[in-house]
């Protein structure tokens, strides 16, 4: 029984791998609801989602997900309020929170744990350190 557990596990793991690399970016929407106030959620790609939180001189964003989506991100925020992103916040380093750090750093800083900064830095899943100001 034990062994027919770790199996299923290994299989579970292995399609949710599967299934973000097989994402077709091109094809991805985002939906943006409003959850309360002028606090929203962007809903992209199936690996997570974006948090905006707008303020009367800017968008603070929690997690950017991956690269490919990035204008479409902020064509998103841009349909949300005419404020510029002022800060982007990362939850960790992993490349569906980190991914569209290139992207938006041109604009606002990074804001992340100091870990998460080492990870990125040592060419952690996101890229390496040259790609991302903190």
């Amino acid at each position: 029984m034990r062994k027919l557990a770790i199996l299923f596990a290994c299989l579970l793991f292995s399609c949710s791998l599967a299934t973000t690399q097989d994402v077709d970016f091109s094809k991805v929407q985002m939906k943006v609801t409003k959850v309360a106030g002028n606090v929203y959620m962007l809903e992209g790609a199936d690996a997570g989602n974006i948090g905006a939180l707008v303020g009367d001189d800017g968008i603070v964003v929690i997690d950017d997900q991956y690269a490919p989506l990035a204008e479409k991100i902020q064509a998103a925020l841009k349909g949300i309020t005419y404020q510029p992103v002022r800060f982007i916040i990362n939850t960790h380093y992993h490349d569906d929170h980190t991914g569209s750090n290139a992207y938006f750093q041109k604009q606002a800083p990074v804001i992340a744990h100091d870990n998460v900064r080492k990870r990125l830095e040592s060419g952690g899943i996101a890229g390496n350190g040259s790609s991302v100001r903190f």
